[in-house]
This record gives structure tokens, sequence and C-alpha cells, in this order.
């Protein structure tokens, strides 16, 4: 193998995981992002979702989260930005495996605890219930104010 073969090879797998932070984001369909991996800043990788097909969800990326992007055969052209990671500046918002929560830019937050089952939804704004059909309120106790 000769010296250039030898060093694509080590660029290509020091590639295929790096951490960045997002630097530019467009929120097109679908999302792409550019992001900072040092001295490089990456052209326009897509945002990975937990779900794209029949269930979708739109959870997209924002200038100066830290994430990972993963690249197929390290090549960074094709990259796709797999999840963000919390760090210093993004602390995780719960510290407990049995939370999950999430929490919004302007204090709104949805959290449900599975070990007491309760399940909080906290909104600084308006809230719409829309149904096709009934809508069903059951509780030992109910509080309306």
């Amino acid at each position: 193998m000769s010296d250039f073969e030898t060093t694509e090879n080590d660029r290509r797998l020091a590639n295929i995981a790096q951490i960045g932070v997002i630097e530019e984001a467009r929120y097109t369909s679908p999302p792409k992002a550019r992001v900072r991996v040092g001295e490089l800043l990456t052209g326009w990788l897509r945002m990975g979702q937990l779900r794209a097909g029949g269930d979708k969800d739109w959870i997209v990326y924002e200038p100066g989260e830290e994430v990972l992007v993963v690249s197929t055969s390290g090549n960074l052209t094709q990259g796709v930005i797999v999840c963000a990671i919390n760090n210093g500046a993004n602390q995780a918002n719960a510290g407990s495996s049995d939370v999950r929560r999430t929490d919004f830019g302007n204090g709104s937050f949805i959290e449900h605890d599975r070990t007491s089952g309760k399940l909080s939804i906290n909104a600084t704004g308006d809230i719409d219930i829309i149904a096709g059909g009934k809508v069903k309120v059951n509780g030992a106790r109910i509080d309306l104010n």
C-alpha cells in the first residue's frame, strides 16, 4: 500500500464519526445543517430524525448544539447528523432514566415519570385540543378553574 493510500485510509477512518457544533441550519424538507468539526466546516448535512416514514418527527438541531456526525465510508460529504450531545453549554434536562422530558425554548415542557405514571404538561401559551370524535376526561378527581 502506498503512502497516499495509507494516508487516505487513515483520513477516512478518522471521519467515520466526528463530534462538531452546528454552525448554520436550514429548516426545509429535509432539514440540513453545516457542522464545524475542528477547523473544517462541512457542507449541508441531513439531520437524522426519530421517525421519517408513516409516522414522522420534526425535531431539528439549532446553531450552537454539539452533535455527532456519522459518515458512510468516512466521506464527510455523505455525513448525517445522528444526535445531539449534552455538554456544559447544553446540559441534560432530567436526572433519571425513569423520566422523559422535552423542554421548549419558551419555557413550556412535557414530562412523563414512568415510576409514578405522572404526566406533566406546562404550556406558556394556549393549548388546543382538536378531536374528530369524542373527548373523554376521566379521573379520580378533576379540578377545573
